[in-house]
């Protein structure tokens, strides 16, 4: 018995070390942060990376870029020009040209998705500029290791909630939904900064159908959930903070046309006041101005026949499949919605003098 269990023990030890064969030097890869993508006018793809230089006085990143019909071509070539192995499972963000959005970026998606090279949580976003200044800005601040480009929108680093926040999953789901879009950032190169955000990209089945300001995207995050961090300026009275968010949704039909009726209760905490303005007014004027934010990008939304709310989901019993193809068309640009923002202001001891009625 003690034979066999020792013989069992050395195949297991064999085929644990044969498993070991291809693996590579860690000094023999390359490990990009960030990758471009562009679809030139001769319908081939332009990719660029962007490989940080930790070891090295010299901050500005080393840049690997390559052209053909096809992605997969296009990195084989870089491949094939470089002295090391290039790991793209580290890559933290993909950056898709404005151009390519317009056009649509399934085929960049399913790429990134079907080839296992690109760690699903790799974020998502949209460039406006010059293909290599994007890829080629330094880093600020003295980041380390070539973060600055994932840090810019990570929740434990720079994120804010005026930039919205996609995964390539979540991207590559998005576009073979019919009643549910995505919002993805629009950055392009900041003159003190590395990224500056332009609001964001309304993406439809995987292609680009209109923008929203960054004050937009707030109320977006915001009616998502991730309001971490969201300080909302209440006319010239107060600032608040946002502290908690709750949602009730209730959604019926009245003959052909869809109902969606939202009740929404915000918790703030105040962080500033100017003058002496009372707790009540502050309330109204926050109620006001996430009512008129937040129903003037929903109008927006209906016009250009993109659900980001994702409020097809609740009528997906009601429809046939048949139907929701025809959510955005049909039945999205019918849909009435009522939004009742409820506001309750809280004043734990951030400012130093109380101007509040209690």
């Amino acid at each position: 018995m003690t034979y066999i269990l020792r013989s069992v023990l050395s195949l297991l030890a064999i085929s644990l070390l044969s498993g070991c064969w291809d693996n590579k030097d860690i000094n023999k890869r390359i490990l990009p942060v960030a990758m471009a993508i562009s679809q030139t006018d001769a319908k081939t793809y332009k990719v660029g990376l962007r490989v940080p230089q930790p070891n090295s006085s010299n901050t500005t990143p080393r840049i690997l870029t390559g052209e053909a019909s096809t992605i997969s071509e296009a990195l084989d070539r870089i491949r094939g020009n470089v002295e090391s192995n290039i790991d793209l499972l580290h890559l933290k963000l993909l950056m898709i040209d404005e151009k390519t959005a317009k056009l649509g970026i399934k085929e960049v998606l399913e790429y990134a998705i079907r080839s296992h090279d690109i760690a699903p949580k790799s974020l998502v976003s949209v460039y406006r500029g010059d293909f290599i200044e994007m890829l080629n800005k330094k880093e600020q601040g003295g980041a380390e290791g070539g973060t600055a480009s994932y840090d810019y929108f990570n929740k434990l680093a720079g994120w804010t909630p005026n930039t919205s926040i996609v995964y390539l999953w979540e991207a590559f789901r998005g576009g073979f939904s019919h009643t549910e879009d995505y919002a993805l950032p629009i950055i392009k190169s900041g003159d003190r900064t590395m990224f500056k955000i332009d609001g964001s990209a309304i993406m439809s089945r995987g292609v680009m159908v209109g923008t929203i300001s960054s004050d937009d995207t707030l109320i977006y995050n915001v009616m998502k959930g991730d309001f971490q961090g969201a300080n909302v300026e209440v006319m010239e009275h107060s600032t608040v903070l946002i502290i908690d968010v709750d949602f009730k949704h209730r959604h019926h039909w009245d003959g052909d046309t869809p109902h969606v009726e939202t009740d929404m209760k915000v918790v703030g905490m105040l962080l500033e006041t100017k003058g002496n303005p009372r707790k009540e007014q502050i309330k109204e004027e926050l109620t006001k101005l996430l009512n008129k934010r937040a129903n003037a990008m929903l109008a927006k939304l209906q016009e250009n026949q993109s659900d980001l709310f994702g409020y097809g989901q609740y009528f997906r019993n009601d429809l046939s499949h048949d139907q929701l193809k025809k959510w955005r068309e049909f039945w999205y640009p019918r849909l009435k919605i009522t939004l009742k923002v409820k506001v309750n202001i809280r004043n734990s001891g951030n400012l130093k003098f109380n101007t509040i009625d209690s």
